[in-house]
């Protein structure tokens, strides 16, 4: 059963993956609020150290969980 579930898809080459997602060359991955400006930044450099757009990932301003004003890490990659 697991080898037929395995089987059921192919993997899609970089022009599928464009089509699928739109056509834009930029994908969302993630975001996560963080409470302090510096550990936003922190995430975003080591975001961008592994591979995602630097042009786009960014932090903005969000609300925590429980309502504290704070800083989300948006992350992106091109595809």
């Amino acid at each position: 059963m697991k080898k037929s579930i395995l089987n059921l898809g192919k993997t899609l080459n970089k022009a599928e993956q464009k089509s699928i997602s739109g056509g834009f060359g930029v994908n969302f991955i993630g975001s996560i609020c963080y409470t302090s400006q510096s550990r936003c930044n922190s995430a975003m450099a080591s975001a961008i150290s592994y591979g995602a757009d630097p042009a786009q990932t960014r932090c903005e301003s969000c609300t925590t969980e429980w309502g504290a004003p704070g800083f989300m890490v948006r992350i992106y990659a091109t595809l």
